[in-house]
């Protein structure tokens, strides 16, 4: 087979790189289906402990097909690369530009502009008096917030001056190289000597080698001297974790979006469909959601004096929890600024607080958003459907909004409204949580014979399509505090919002469906709009957030099948009667069981979800045994991916100091590999031995071992947890906080 071929050769070296066409097909490199080569090459790359790196588009053009089958396979081989298929059709097949950074410069994080925070302060603090403006109204609050962010913003102006820019500095060995090249090209244009060209030659590769000995001596002096201490080790690594993507131009429905402008324009026609309900109706439900709304709004006061007000130590705490590092919103407000607001701006902030539950006004200042839009992982960069929202709301309004939803969670809590299936935006509970749940009812059934069938359904745009009319008819039915409901109903109705690419702001839209993204109320309200799923007493309802799964188990899998369906039945109807879509695209079934045997396939809305070998939930891949290798297999990858980004501080070459390594790894890198560990902790040794590796690796990378050093005194010296230990560690820490 050829797969002996590729073992010869990665057997020549300890790092290897071998690309070609492999006429290997497969799913996991972008091919629309397998073939049996692909299938034995991917099983051989796992066993081996070798890479397979791929363009994200095709290299291989048929007739009618298209194909990724020229690959690069590399082995111990760590460095940062770009790997593209250029689309040149002099052939069928594309060639492939395969990029290895070996030399990389540390990103800049000079800022533009340096702040007196001491004088920001004492400007506010001379500024007009607007504690003691009188609060009537709504339209009145609404002034009163753009007078406070206004004096806010001011004071940071007038506060603030522009970092000068320094002249550059030129080492003397460079500017006396640059002195004798100047001359020496004079005296050549002047005599066109054949010797004084090549001495500028000489010169001009002289002065090339000192730039790049300088700028290394310089990185290598910046990573020495990087500490934890004044938050320059944050500060270095946090810039390798960033991802960075250029949107391209981008095809519209009527034209080409190039500038900026023109694309942000064209992201935002896009998202403004997608904030738009489902076109799913149910006349009943309309006529009592409509009744219930008109009721409330026509016997709701226009006062409410019954709400409990906002103390100034709770506001305090709340802003010493804001992360200086978070982007602001439209309005250029950063957390920084607040952390430095004087003490009579936070006794203002406390008065729009309450204020707002006063009226049950939510500000309209504070109802837009800026959108920043990331590519999805394996999508088109240029359809405008492929970004996912990123929304940026006003710092200070998520201050009003903590307050808000604090209020909202101790009703919550009191009158336990919260099913106890939803796990998301829960205390203490995690997504961990419900993986162990639904782990061990599965693992249970195989233990005694039994099968499990389960159903993982996909809700399209859940987010971004909650029918708002439903929500507040939702919150008046669970008694919800009358004001908190006014709140709410004001908080979603009438937002904006604008998309930005770079320089580029889009046109305003309006939102007419959703929960705000971005926001602190907006998770637990869409929890509280799918509170009342409906449950069944044969299957097991797992929520956490929208990621929605049923269960059911038995001996005989026609049971199984119609328990679920029955299910699923009654489901389809509730998630009309809502407004729900289904995205039976994305909706995965799968029987765990050791059997062969499969009963029909699962319907919803008529279309056939077959059963599959593995499904993903809560980002763990669960196969129908539950021998997690998939998910192992998977995980590898994605660490290979984030230790890319960091190879040039962590590689035995760099200066960095070992402690340093070590916490770059536990900070990054080691959370990828641990994810949900104590859900698999119990997995065979040989599949956790997969992940564990590349541990071991990385390690061993770190402190630079030799290859006869064992790892268990490498993990002893550096004392280190080994990979067994954390995961067991990890498991006592979730079962004492449970």
């Amino acid at each position: 087979m050829f797969t002996l071929d590729i073992e010869n050769l990665i057997q020549l070296g300890p790092n290897q790189i071998i690309c070609g066409d492999y006429n290997a097909h497969h799913t996991s490199w972008g091919c629309y289906n397998d073939n049996p080569r692909g299938i034995r090459l991917l099983n051989f790359v796992n066993s081996a402990g070798i890479e397979i790196l791929a363009p994200t588009t095709p290299t291989r053009f048929g007739n009618n097909s298209s194909s990724t089958i020229d690959l690069a396979i590399v082995r111990e081989f760590l460095y940062p690369y770009d790997i593209i298929s250029l689309p040149e059709l002099s052939s069928d097949h594309n060639p492939v530009l395969l990029n290895f950074y070996f030399k990389y410069s540390i990103p800049s994080t000079n800022g533009k502009m340096k702040t007196n925070w001491n004088k920001f302060r004492h400007q506010i603090n001379n500024a007009e008096d607007i504690y003691n403006i009188s609060i009537n109204s709504p339209a009145e609050l609404d002034s009163l917030v753009d007078k406070f962010e206004s004096q806010i913003l001011d004071a940071k102006i007038a506060a603030s001056s522009p970092i000068t820019n320094l002249q550059t500095y030129i080492d003397p060995r460079i500017r006396e190289l640059n002195n004798e090249r100047n001359f020496v090209r004079k005296m050549f244009q002047r005599l066109t000597d054949p010797a004084l060209k090549t001495k500028l030659n000489q010169l001009n590769k002289k002065i090339t080698k000192l730039n790049d000995k300088i700028e290394t001596e310089s990185q290598i002096n910046t990573l020495i001297n990087v500490t934890t201490v004044d938050g320059s080790f944050w500060n270095l690594t946090s810039r390798f974790n960033k991802k960075r993507h250029n949107i391209p131009t981008l095809n519209g429905p009527a034209s080409i979006a190039v500038t900026n402008k023109e694309k942000a324009n064209c992201l935002a026609d896009s998202l403004e469909k997608q904030f738009q309900l489902n076109d799913i109706h149910c006349e009943e439900t309309e006529t009592v959601v409509g009744n219930s709304i008109e009721g409330f709004l026509n016997t709701t006061p226009n006062i409410f004096n019954d709400f409990p007000p906002t103390h100034t130590d709770e506001l305090i705490n709340c802003i010493k929890k804001l992360k200086k590092n978070k982007a602001p919103g439209y309005d250029n407000i950063s957390n920084k600024i607040i952390l430095n607001l004087p003490l009579n701006s936070i006794y203002t902030l406390q008065k729009i607080t309450d204020s707002i539950m006063k009226f049950g006004h939510f500000p309209t200042r504070w109802k837009t958003a800026t959108i920043i839009p990331i590519l999805k992982p394996g999508k088109d960069p240029t359809d405008p459907v492929s970004y996912r929202p990123i929304s940026l709301l006003p710092s200070i309004s998520k201050i009003a909004e903590h307050i808000i939803l604090s209020r909202l969670n101790e009703f919550l809590e009191e009158n336990n409204i919260l099913m106890p299936e939803q796990f998301g935006f829960r205390k203490n509970l995690s997504t961990t949580h419900q993986l162990l749940r639904v782990t061990e009812y599965i693992q249970e059934g195989l233990n005694n014979k039994l099968k499990t069938g389960a159903v993982f359904l996909d809700i399209q745009k859940a987010f971004d399509r909650v029918w708002q009319d439903g929500l507040i008819h939702k919150l008046i039915k669970y008694n919800t505090p009358r004001y908190l409901v006014k709140i709410f109903h004001s908080y979603l109705s009438n937002r904006i919002f604008a998309v930005r690419v770079r320089s580029g702001l889009s046109n305003t839209k309006i939102i007419k469906a959703g929960v705000a993204q971005g926001s602190k109320i907006g998770p637990i309200l869409f929890a509280l709009y799918i509170n009342d799923m409906p449950k069944q007493h044969n299957t097991l309802l797992s929520i956490f957030a929208d990621d929605t799964a049923i269960l059911a188990r038995n001996k005989n899998h026609n049971f199984i099948h119609l328990a679920l369906k029955k299910h699923l039945k009654t489901l389809e109807d509730w998630f009309a009667k809502w407004k729900i879509q289904i995205n039976a695209g994305k909706t995965e079934a799968i029987m765990f069981s050791n059997s062969l045997n499969y009963p029909l396939p699962i319907k919803i809305n008529k279309q056939i979800i077959p059963w599959s070998q593995e499904c993903k939930y809560l980002g763990v891949i669960l196969d129908k045994r539950l021998t997690w290798k998939s998910h192992f297999l998977h995980i590898k990858k994605k660490f290979r991916a984030a230790a890319r980004k960091f190879y040039p501080l962590i590689s035995r070459n760099s200066k960095l100091n070992r402690n340093n390594k070590l916490l770059i790894y536990t900070a990054y890198l080691r959370p990828v590999l641990t994810y949900a560990c104590p859900v698999w902790g119990y997995a065979a040794k040989s599949n956790i031995k997969i992940l564990e590796n590349q541990q071991n690796y990385v390690i061993r990378m770190i402190s630079k071992a030799n290859w006869y050093f064992l790892n268990k005194d490498i993990y002893h010296s550096l004392n280190y947890p080994t990979f067994n230990s954390f995961i067991k560690k990890t498991l006592c820490q979730l079962l004492q906080k449970t």
